[in-house]
This record gives C-alpha cells, sequence and structure tokens, in this order.
C-alpha cells in the first residue's frame, strides 16, 4: 500500500456585518502561510514539507504498514524517543534496572559527566503480591498505570504479560512479552524479572 503525502489546507469561513469591502483574491507563499480576502474572510493556511522529506516519510510509513502485524505501536514511539534522545547528546540518558531503581547518565552544568539515580522498589513488591495473590484483574491494572508513568520501565511489561496469561488473553501476554524482549538488557536477567520472563516464554511458547 502506498501512502501519499497530501499538502494540508485550512480554510476558515465568517461572515462580516460592517464590511463591504473585498482586498482581492488570497494568495500565500512559503513553506507554511496565511492569506486572507476581506469581506466574509477566507483564511487559507498552507504547509508542506520538501520533496526529499517527502519520499523519506513514505518510505518510514511503507515500512511501518508492510510490518504491523509485527511492530507494536508502543515499541514504534518508544523508539523514536530513544533516536531523538541520541541526536540530543546534551540529553541524560535514563536507565531502570528490575526492581525499578533508575540511574541518569550525561553531561551536567559543571562536569562533563554526571551520575543521578532514584526511584524505589515499592511497585514491584506490589506487583509480585499479586502475581503471588493470583489478584490478575487488580495486576493488570496496577502494570498498566506504572507503564503510562514509567514507559522506560520494562518490569511492568512482564508483570502486564502475567495478567493477561491469568485471565486467559494470551494475545495481550504474549504482546507484553514481545515489547519486553524487544527492549530488555542484562540490567532484567536477573531476580524477579527472570523469573516472570522465564514463565511467560514457557507458557507462551515463545
Amino acid at each position: 500500500m502506498k501512502i501519499l503525502v497530501a499538502v494540508w489546507v485550512l480554510t476558515i469561513s465568517s461572515f462580516a456585518c460592517s464590511q463591504s469591502t473585498s482586498t482581492g483574491p488570497a494568495t500565500a507563499s512559503g513553506a507554511c502561510a496565511v492569506a486572507h480576502s476581506g469581506n466574509r474572510d477566507t483564511v487559507i493556511i498552507k504547509c508542506g514539507i520538501g520533496a526529499e522529506q517527502g519520499k523519506q516519510l513514505i518510505e518510514i510509513l511503507n515500512k511501518i504498514l508492510a510490518n504491523q502485524q509485527k511492530l507494536s505501536p508502543d515499541v514504534v514511539m518508544q523508539k523514536l524517543d530513544e533516536i531523538l534522545k541520541a541526536v540530543n547528546p546534551n540529553v541524560p540518558q535514563k536507565t531502570y534496572y528490575c526492581n525499578g531503581l533508575w540511574r541518569t547518565v550525561g553531561p551536567g552544568a559543571n562536569a562533563d559527566m554526571v551520575i543521578n539515580s532514584g526511584g524505589d522498589t515499592a511497585a514491584l513488591q506490589q506487583m509480585i503480591f499479586l502475581v503471588n495473590a493470583r489478584k490478575f484483574d487488580e495486576l493488570r491494572y496496577l502494570c498498566i498505570a506504572q507503564m503510562k508513568e514509567k514507559p522506560e520501565w520494562l518490569t511492568p511489561y512482564l508483570a502486564c504479560g502475567i495478567a493477561y496469561l491469568g485471565l486467559g488473553d494470551k494475545l495481550n501476554a504474549a504482546k507484553m512479552l514481545k515489547d519486553f524482549d524487544y527492549r530488555t538488557g542484562p540490567a532484567y536477567d536477573v531476580d524477579a524479572c527472570k523469573q516472570m520472563s522465564d514463565y511467560l516464554h514457557a507458557n507462551l511458547n515463545q
């Protein structure tokens, strides 16, 4: 499937009771330009992109469409965030560990490299409690909330995978595991994360 990049045109019309003059036809120029035409104004806003940018955008969208069964929208957005951070080397990189603690490494105001750490293990302990208590519905709500609050932390994906599996939803369980596997690293190959990952792989045959 091909996607055509169209020029965005927004037309706004309004009736002016007190005006009776016209300034002539509207004209606009530039990448993003505005033109209007007096009485009963028609305001036209036109925005466009260059030919090379349009070609690259079409290639990206076609690649996403071709792999839409394999790609998760969440993963795509997360990778875009990673790319944007890589483009800007002045943004400290934040890394989460399995237990919910995190560390940032990057340039500081008065130093070439600054390391900060923080976080807590309370959310992990609550998720482990709900897993052991087999309270899968509560676990699902908790891990979804954690995913929204801390999108870089991957442990809630495993917890959600177990929650969905416990609720009989293997499709979403597999999606959670797939997203985790795509982004995981050595920091998650320990303790509760390894146990949850092994459990999901064994029960989902992945």
